[in-house]
């Protein structure tokens, strides 16, 4: 069960960061688009820091990819580490989405990766 769930939710993550990360990709300019608004709320906006768009959309898909291919197929230690950190970014995109005003079915996504990672990381208890 750990193999396939992290196999499948490895394959998800470096999708959705090679969404992100080349432009060929159909999807690319809709996500240009959002990482617009996005940077509008980024979440240390009040500390003044608030992302160039595109930088922050490349960043992303990078850390996607890359911790997708190491939940897909790294040793379990990378696993662990890697869910953690798509941990956090499952949780900075529902902030994200729900600080935009945006419908909670928006977040759909985002919180069943966020649960399929929760149950990752915690199914051996």
């Amino acid at each position: 069960m750990a193999g396939l769930l992290s196999g499948g939710l490895g394959l998800v993550f470096a999708l959705s960061g090679c969404c992100k990360l080349f432009p060929f990709i159909p999807v690319h300019p809709f996500m240009k688009d959002e990482f617009v608004k996005f940077s509008t709320v980024f979440p240390l906006k009040p500390l003044g820091v608030v992302p160039n768009p595109t930088l922050y959309m490349y960043a992303v898909g990078v850390v996607e990819f890359g911790a997708g291919v190491m939940l897909g197929m790294g040793s379990p230690d990378q696993q662990v580490a890697s869910a953690v950190v798509l941990l956090g970014v499952m949780v900075g995109a529902i902030q994200t989405l729900l600080s935009l005003g945006r419908a909670t079915t928006e977040c759909i996504p985002a919180a069943v990766c966020l649960s399929l990672l929760g149950l990752f990381l915690f199914q051996g208890l």
